[in-house]
Parts: structure tokens; C-alpha cells; sequence
């Protein structure tokens, strides 16, 4: 279980902390207020200033360092946010009922979707660029009922649902067509929804992937090619993760193409897309990156 950040701490009671704040780990945690955040090893917060819907507000959350379970005795907050990437998160070490606010499938947490793209402005505060955010996850325990609120009251929208699941396919999806294919051209979203060729791309291969979601028992509602139009359209400049981080791909685009295999389903578009981010990836470092490897390898 993750501990208190030091022994004087102890004392302090902590309602919601967030594991991991860089700009999604920030921009929830400032929404809820949350009072300690686990920082890598770095030992920074990602920013302290968070542009929410309701307006500006600053975050100086108390700042610890994760040891290894085994250093303390201490308990984590009742409810705490993953805020990690997968593939960097140690799971093994955390409390089965935290959420994890990540992109991508396979995690072993209920997960919290999140509809929104985060870049940081100029001024070194944190904003969501596009459609008003919004947040879709199952049902959570008790603890978390005032963050959800403080959440909504800060103008995010909250969706809590019976099962996630569609939300988190469906966000997964998204991030498996036209964010890899930033990485592949080297543009942001906005070029890269402009280039007709791409954005036909994108949309076949968003159908490829409800198809898959469906196979796998996963009921996308109707109408995601026009909900991914609407969502592309409007993130203008907007980087995405995976140009930071190409461990992500495992999770998003590979997990796509496992669970389709496993099923018999074709994915010519989705494969064409994994297969310009290897020839890009390539060509300027020489790595191989690992689209389709399993979770675990990643």
C-alpha cells in the first residue's frame, strides 16, 4: 500500500491523492483538491495552476515520493487516483479500489475516461483544448462521492455508469488512430485531421476498432465516427501523450490488434496505422517500436 509521504504526516488525514501528477494527475487533482500527490523521480508537479471550466485555480497539493511497500506501515488515502501511465504504474503495490485515470486497455483498476486533451499554455498553467471535459467511470466507493462532486462543481461533465467499459473502449480507440499517426507524420492533430487522406484513415479504422469492441462483448453506442469527428475537429494544435511516450502503443493501438486477432476480425486500417509508426519510429532511432507486444513486455 502506498504510505504517507513521511512520519509527521501521518497525523495529517488525507481524503484523495493522486499517484503520478503530470498534466492529467494535475488537472484532476487540482478539479477535486486533492491534498498529496506521489511525485516520480523528478519530485515535481507537473503544474500548480489548472484552467478548469469554472476558471483558474492553484493546486500545492503536499509532496511525497512512493518507497517500496514494505519501508511503511502507512495507509493511502481513501481514494486515491492513478494518474501513471500504464505500463509505468506499479500495480503490485497499490490499493485494489484506486482508479486509474490512464489512456489504453488491460489495466488490473477500474478506470476513470477521460474525454479531454490537456497541453500547457505559455503561462505554465494546465487547459483542456476542445469540447468541455468530460469524465465517464463505473460506479466507485463512497470516498469518492465528494471528489465527483468537487469534479462537477469545477464544470467537468461526470457520467457514472453501471459499466465503463464502452466509455473506455471507445476512448481507447480515439487514442489508437489519429495520435499514433501524430507520431508517425510528425504533426498535431489539428494537421492531421486537415489531411483528407488521414482523417478517412482515422474513421476506417475507428469503425475497425468498435467492430473489435463488439467481438471482444463491448457495445460502443452507435455513431463513434461522428463523436470522434466532433472531438478531432476542435483540438486544433493539441500533442498528444504518445509522442512523449511510445510505451502507451501496447496499450491502445497493440491491444486493438490482440483482441482482434483473438476474435478473427480485420483491421487493415488500424494495421496500417501501426505499421506507419514502426517505419517512422525506425527510421529516425533505429527501434523497433513495440505496437503490438503484449502489456507485460511493454
Amino acid at each position: 500500500m502506498p504510505p504517507a509521504p513521511s512520519s509527521s504526516d501521518e497525523t495529517i488525514p488525507v481524503s484523495y491523492a493522486v499517484f503520478g501528477p503530470g498534466l492529467v494527475g494535475s488537472y484532476l487533482g487540482a478539479a477535486g483538491a486533492a491534498e498529496l500527490a506521489y511525485v516520480g523521480p523528478s519530485g515535481l508537479i507537473r503544474a500548480t495552476r489548472v484552467r478548469l471550466p469554472s476558471g483558474v485555480v492553484d493546486w500545492r497539493p503536499r509532496q511525497a515520493r512512493f518507497p517500496n511497500a514494505s519501508t511503511s506501515n502507512a495507509s493511502p488515502a481513501p481514494a486515491l487516483l492513478i494518474a501513471t501511465r500504464v505500463h509505468r504504474t506499479p500495480w503490485a503495490d497499490l490499493p485494489s479500489d484506486a482508479l486509474a485515470a490512464q489512456n489504453g486497455l488491460g489495466q488490473p483498476r477500474a478506470v476513470v475516461v477521460c474525454f479531454f486533451a490537456l497541453d500547457v499554455g505559455g503561462d505554465g498553467v494546465i487547459e483542456a483544448v476542445g469540447p468541455r471535459p468530460r469524465v465517464v467511470l463505473a460506479r466507485p466507493g463512497k470516498a469518492w462521492e465528494p471528489i465527483l462532486a468537487r469534479w462537477s462543481d469545477t464544470g467537468l461533465i461526470i457520467e457514472v455508469l453501471d459499466d465503463a467499459r464502452p466509455a473506455q473502449w471507445e476512448k481507447a480507440i480515439l487514442n489508437a488512430t489519429v495520435g499514433p499517426l501524430c507520431l508517425a507524420t510528425g504533426m498535431g492533430m489539428g494537421a492531421v485531421w486537415a489531411d483528407q487522406r488521414m482523417r478517412e484513415l482515422t474513421l476506417r479504422a475507428t469503425t475497425e476498432g468498435a467492430i473489435v469492441a463488439a467481438a471482444h462483448g463491448v457495445d460502443i453506442p452507435r455513431g463513434i465516427e461522428e463523436r470522434a469527428s466532433a472531438f478531432f475537429e476542435r483540438v486544433g494544435a493539441h500533442r498528444p501523450s504518445v509522442l512523449r511516450d511510445t510505451g502507451e502503443l501496447p496499450h491502445i493501438l497493440g491491444e486493438l490488434q490482440r483482441s482482434a486477432r483473438r476474435h478473427g476480425v480485420p483491421t487493415v486500417s488500424l494495421d496500417a496505422i501501426a505499421r506507419m509508426v514502426e517505419q517512422r519510429v525506425v527510421a529516425l532511432t533505429g527501434w523497433r517500436v513495440p505496437v503490438g507486444a503484449s502489456p507485460g513486455s511493454a
